[in-house]
């Protein structure tokens, strides 16, 4: 007897979640763009993917090759995979994996389970680099070994699963590290650039505001740092894109291109800005499912105005 009612508790609660779920999605469809500071951005495409793999989920960074057709990705529970982008007519209409495995720690061994929050992710060449919450740390992937950047006290001034989601390369080669949260302490920067010359050097707070996160960067090809944020909202989340200038002092600007409805999306984390063959500026976003079979991994693409 105990049993059946549990099962039928359950059956009644997953209902209910399914509902929620399409009641948000229909309240996304009359929510109006023109609430957004701006939308310029123009949807392209948006493709779901999947593998029936024990790993796949998850995802919180992307990388695409120059031209668009390449992609290096990872979850945030230390998997990395690369692949081919299939598109028809601009629109993304398969993805074409040729490598997955799982990260490995500065000392060479597989990544330990209770250290495994990989979040943000940059390729430059043969040499990759990878943020992680939970230790809050970046580590320098090459094709020989594995090291772990110097961390700052600063860094240990975040709160658990809630530092180092984005993280982008500037056209100088330095690092540029944003924090989900700001720390505990208000005196430690919440944006974070690396020199190899000059180590780590704190650039003050992000302009955050209306409730928005940032969870991924990229520079794009045209010198400017583009931010992913995201919102939860209820039962769903809406994204937001920003251009930023990066200056000595630390971000300007912040330019809203994309402010999306609630649910018109999933749980976009990572972001690759590049340039499309006709010469448009394309933003592509990869979704974290939370490997939650309610959400999905989305590959999302938008076109961008240029700047001004």
């Amino acid at each position: 007897m105990r049993r059946r009612s549990f099962f039928r508790l359950a059956s009644v609660a997953i209902g209910l979640l399914v509902a929620l779920c399409a009641a948000a999605l229909a309240a996304s469809t009359v929510w109006s763009v023109t609430h957004a500071d701006s939308n310029s951005a123009r949807l392209v495409s948006s493709y779901r993917w999947h593998e029936d793999a024990p790993w796949f989920g998850g995802m919180s960074g992307l990388e695409l090759s120059e031209d668009g057709t390449r992609f290096v990705a990872i979850t945030d529970r230390s998997h990395l995979v690369k692949g081919e982008i299939i598109r028809q007519d601009g629109d993304i209409t398969g993805l074409r994996m040729t490598e997955q495995h799982r990260l490995r720690d500065a000392g060479g061994a597989r990544m330990p389970e209770d250290v495994e929050d990989s979040e943000g992710l940059v390729v430059q060449g043969a040499r990759m680099f990878v943020s992680f919450e939970s230790p809050h740390r970046v580590l320098e992937y090459n094709a020989t070994e594995v090291r772990q950047l110097p961390s700052p006290r600063g860094f240990r001034r975040f709160s658990f699963n809630a530092s180092f989601e984005a993280l982008a390369q500037s056209p100088e080669g330095d690092l540029l590290l944003i924090a989900e949260s700001p720390p505990r302490n208000k005196n430690v920067s919440r944006v974070w650039r690396w020199s190899g010359a000059e180590g780590w050097q704190g650039l003050g707070p992000y302009p955050e505001a209306d409730g928005f996160l940032p969870v991924g960067a990229d520079f794009g090809p045209d010198g400017a740092l583009y931010v992913l944020e995201r919102k939860f909202a209820k039962i769903g989340f809406r994204s937001r894109l920003r251009r930023f200038d990066l200056t000595a002092k630390g971000l300007g600007g912040g330019e809203i291109l994309l402010n999306t409805p609630l649910a018109r999306h999933d749980n976009l984390e990572g972001l690759s800005i590049w340039r499309t063959p006709s010469g448009s500026l394309r933003a592509t976003m990869i979704s974290d499912d939370n490997f939650f079979w309610v959400q999905r991994t989305e590959l999302v693409e938008y076109d961008l105005p240029a700047r001004p």
